[in-house]
């Protein structure tokens, strides 16, 4: 049986507003901008005179494009001072107009591709995760640009970017779809206060419905004890009649229990996660003026590292300065030609969440390779507390599940054991807000030592106590 994602919902939204779009991963977020460029088939009604526009659409593949090609490809008649404009807005070379789009970093696409979106002022974008190619200055330079826009939907997950530019906010959630008028922060406090009054009600509703089970309980009981009481016919049918109208009161109470249970369901249930966490015993890190060096060269300005345990380690720095080599060298994954003194001593046990081959292993193999009973409960049980339904474990190939939900089958993994240092590349890319504040609580309260590189800003600074910035070397 299809169940719907949405129901009875009824929306109006201006064409002028910088709206973010929240909710769980697997709620819906991406569906809705589907229904909306009419994707999907849905029932209801949808009146636009909009043009809306998809990111991340990428050119194809067999498209050999320079990027000039590619702005002006649906936008022929665009100036080329409106083209270099924008580009100085992005923090953008203008020679790099020249070079093909296929040769350029994530973050240098991602940019572009928006600034392709935006030179079209007939559209209306809808932006989905557009952070997760972005370093810290990508997503503040991306932040103020889309701040100097309007009339756009865009999905994030990193509080801090959204902060930046977003008057009003779509939440997608359990069982209702709120529009507030504010950013993020706005959306957090009335998000609160409305959790608050929903408690309180759930409390007088659960009384209430404990009340009508004792009272369809005495009614059913009642009836029964009568019919049972005598042995005279005319008797027997008057308690047959009350019998019937005792069953009649007891439907009642039945569907007026149902009905108040289903007034409960809105507040979102978010679990105490569990970090099991050992300490070094030793320290973890030690770095003098070091620095990796590419063709002789030093990739980052040299650096001072001292890491010791339970200490929070987040390594900053733009996409390409060596971030990546820096945490493979250290993992002992990269042989590297090195500057400077260096003494890396990792623990036995560790906790490594890579982005290398997350798109080739999934909730499948993951779950082949646990071995016992209790490693595959232990996975089941931090994923139901990730937000993922129990029903969902018995579908292996987890086609269907959202990149979010994706990415807690790897946290999921991550977090199963006892582990001394927990060493994490990109953990918050496509993981909803409410489990980015679901790990900062609990990173927060089990203290674990982590050496980790995320691009965040609020998930960064509530839990790092040290940070080192690679800068490049010139």
């Amino acid at each position: 049986m299809l169940k719907p994602i949405f129901k009875q919902v009824n929306l109006n939204i201006n064409e002028n507003w910088k709206l973010g779009l929240v909710g769980r991963n697997g709620r819906g977020k991406t569906t809705l901008l589907k229904i909306l460029l009419n994707q999907l088939e849905y029932e209801g009604t949808i009146q636009t005179s909009l043009d809306f526009k998809y990111f991340p659409l990428y050119p194809k593949g067999h498209e050999d494009l320079t990027v000039l090609d590619l702005l002006l490809k649906h936008n022929p008649t665009i100036d080329i001072w409106q083209i270099e404009r924008e580009l100085t807005h992005m923090d953008l070379p203008r020679d790099i107009l020249d070079q093909k789009f296929k040769v350029l970093s994530g973050g240098e696409q991602t940019k572009l591709i928006l600034i392709e979106l935006f030179l079209n002022e007939n559209s209306f974008p809808l932006i989905d995760e557009p952070t997760n190619n972005l370093d810290l200055h990508g997503r503040q330079i991306v932040g103020r640009y889309l701040n100097n826009k309007k009339g756009f939907i865009v999905i994030s997950h990193d509080e801090s970017f959204l902060n930046q530019f977003v008057d009003h906010v779509l939440a997608i959630n359990k069982e209702s779809i709120d529009l507030i008028t504010g950013n993020i922060d706005t959306w957090k406090y009335e998000k609160a206060n409305a959790d608050m009054l929903s408690e309180e009600k759930n409390s007088k509703l659960k009384a209430e419905i404990q009340r009508l089970n004792d009272v369809s309980r005495q009614v059913s009981s009642w009836g029964i004890k009568k019919e049972n009481s005598t042995k005279d016919a005319a008797e027997r049918r008057i308690a047959a009649k009350q019998m019937k109208r005792s069953k009649a009161v007891k439907k009642r109470t039945e569907e007026m229990i149902e009905e108040k249970q289903g007034l409960i369901n809105n507040i979102e249930n978010v679990s105490d996660l569990k970090m099991k966490v050992e300490q070094p015993r030793k320290q973890v890190l030690f770095f003098r003026e070091f620095s990796v060096l590419r063709d002789g060269i030093p990739l980052f300005e040299p650096i001072n590292i001292d890491v010791y345990p339970t200490e929070r380690f987040f390594i900053e720095g733009k996409n390409g300065v060596g971030k990546s080599s820096l945490l493979n060298f250290i993992l002992g994954e990269e042989q590297l030609e090195t500057i400077g003194e260096c003494k890396i001593s990792l623990p036995e046990n560790l906790s490594i969440l890579s982005q290398k081959n997350q798109e080739e292993v999934g909730y499948s193999s993951l779950i082949d390779q646990l071995t016992s009973k209790d490693e595959k409960e232990e996975f089941w049980h931090l994923l139901h507390q990730l937000g993922i339904k129990r029903s969902s474990f018995s579908d292996k190939s987890s086609i269907n599940w959202s990149s979010g939900e994706q990415k807690k089958v790897f946290l999921a993994n991550a977090l199963l054991g006892n582990n001394e240092l927990f060493i994490w590349d990109e953990v918050t890319n496509y993981l909803d807000i409410m489990v980015i504040n679901q790990l900062i609580d609990t990173i927060n309260k089990y203290r674990p030592t982590m050496i980790s590189v995320d691009h965040n800003e609020y998930f960064v600074d509530a839990i790092a106590t040290k940070i080192v910035e690679l800068k490049t070397f010139f």
